[in-house]
C-alpha cells in the first residue's frame, strides 16, 4: 500500500504518551491537529504555530467527523481515553470514552476516507504469566499472537477495541493497528504516581528530583520491560508514515528485562546521593510482569528503541526538574 498522506490527527494529544507523539511528529517536519477535551496549551506555547489544537472530545462522533473532512485527515493516532482506577470506579464511563469514543473514530475514519488509525493499547490484554515460560523465571518474550486474558474493565475495552477496529481493517480496508505498550515512564508521571508497578517507579524517580527517599519493601528482583516515553511517541511517529503497517497489533517496549533494582541504580546514577532502598524478591506491585518481543515492529516499520533504560532515566530526571521549576509541587515518598 502506498504511504499514507494526509494531515495527521492525535487524539488524546494534550496527554502524557500524546504529547510526546506530538512533539515527535512536528521533530520530523509534521504539522500535527492535537485533539484533547483537556487543555494543550502548554504543549501549544511550546510549539506554536507548528500544530493546531482543538478541544473536542471523542465521545462526539459528529464534531470528529466533521474535523477528518475539514483538515482532510490521513492518519489519526488514537491515545484518547481514561487511564487508571478510573474505569475500575465508574466502568460505564470507561466504556463510553475508551469504547464508545474509539468506535467514533473508526466510524469518522471510515466515513471520511482516513486510511491509517493506530491506537494505544496496553499489555494487561494479556495473561498474568507468572507460572509459564514467559513469567518468572525465565521471562520468553511474549509474541502477539499469544492468547488474550484482559480482566479489568480498561484493558476489556482495549481488548474489544482492538478485535473492531480488526474488523474494520477486513471489511473496510481501513489500516487500524493497536499499540499494546510495555511498562513506560515519562516525567509527567511522577507528578502523580499511583500505586501499582508503574506508580512505584515514578515514584523513585520524583521522590529523587525532591530530595526525598524511597523505600520499597519487597520486589527488587521482579523482571519487567520498562520503556520511555519518547520511544512510544517514535513507534507512532514511523507507523503514521510507513509504507504499510501488515499487522493489526504491534508490542511496544524495550524488548530487555529490567529489574527495579536496575531502575534504582539507573537513577543514583543521574542523580548521585539519592537514596532508594529496594527489598529483594519478586513481589513488587500489581501488574502484568513479562518482557514484550518487539521483532514485528522493528520488521514492520523500523521501531528499535533509541533510550537505554540508563539514558532514558537520565533524561526523563532531567525533564522532571524542568516541570518542577515551571510548578513546583512536594514529592511524595513511597
Amino acid at each position: 500500500m502506498a504511504r499514507s498522506r494526509g494531515a495527521i490527527l492525535v487524539t488524546g494529544g494534550a496527554g502524557v504518551v500524546g504529547s510526546y507523539v506530538v512533539r515527535e511528529l512536528v521533530a520530523r517536519g509534521e504539522h500535527p491537529i492535537v485533539l484533547d477535551i483537556a487543555s494543550a496549551a502548554r504543549l501549544a506555547e511550546e510549539l506554536g504555530s507548528r500544530i493546531d489544537v482543538i478541544t473536542a472530545d471523542i465521545t462526539n462522533q459528529a464534531a470528529l467527523l466533521d474535523l477528518c473532512r475539514r483538515h482532510e485527515i490521513g492518519v489519526i493516532l488514537h491515545l484518547g481515553g481514561l487511564t487508571g482506577a478510573a474505569p475500575d470506579d465508574d466502568p460505564m464511563v470507561a466504556f463510553r470514552v475508551n469504547m464508545q469514543g474509539t468506535m467514533h473514530v473508526l466510524e469518522a475514519a471510515r466515513v471520511s476516507g482516513v486510511q491509517r488509525v493506530v491506537m494505544a493499547s496496553t499489555r494487561t490484554v494479556y495473561p498474568d504469566f507468572d507460572g509459564t515460560p514467559y513469567g518468572h523465571p525465565t521471562y520468553r518474550p511474549v509474541p502477539e499472537e499469544h492468547w488474550l486474558n484482559p480482566v479489568r474493565p480498561y484493558e476489556i475495552w482495549k481488548h474489544a477495541a482492538e478485535r473492531i477496529g480488526e474488523f474494520y481493517r477486513r471489511r473496510f480496508g481501513l489500516e487500524f493497528a493497536a499499540f499494546r505498550f510495555a511498562i513506560y515512564y515519562a516525567a509527567e508521571r511522577t507528578l502523580n504516581p499511583g500505586g501499582r508497578a508503574m506508580g512505584l517507579l515514578h515514584g523513585m524517580i520524583g521522590n529523587a528530583a525532591a530530595g526525598l527517599p524511597t523505600r520499597i519493601a519487597a520486589g527488587g528482583d521482579r523482571t519487567m520491560d520498562c520503556v520511555y516515553v519518547r520511544d512510544l511517541g517514535r513507534a507512532f511517529a514511523l507507523a503514521a508514515r510507513s509504507p504499510a503497517l501488515a499487522h493489526a497489533t504491534y508490542n511496544i517496549g524495550s524488548g530487555r528485562p529490567a529489574t527495579p533494582r536496575y531502575v534504582a541504580e539507573a537513577v543514583r546514577r543521574a542523580i548521585p546521593g539519592a537514596f532508594i532502598e529496594v527489598g529483594a524478591g519478586i513481589d513488587f506491585a500489581p501488574g502484568h510482569y513479562c518482557v514484550l518481543d518487539i521483532s514485528r515492529a522493528g520488521a514492520d516499520f523500523g521501531y528499535a528503541p533509541q533510550w537505554s533504560l540508563e539514558s532514558g532515566v537520565a533524561d526523563c530526571v532531567a525533564r522532571v526538574r524542568e516541570l518542577r521549576a515551571e510548578q513546583p509541587r512536594v514529592g511524595r515518598v513511597t
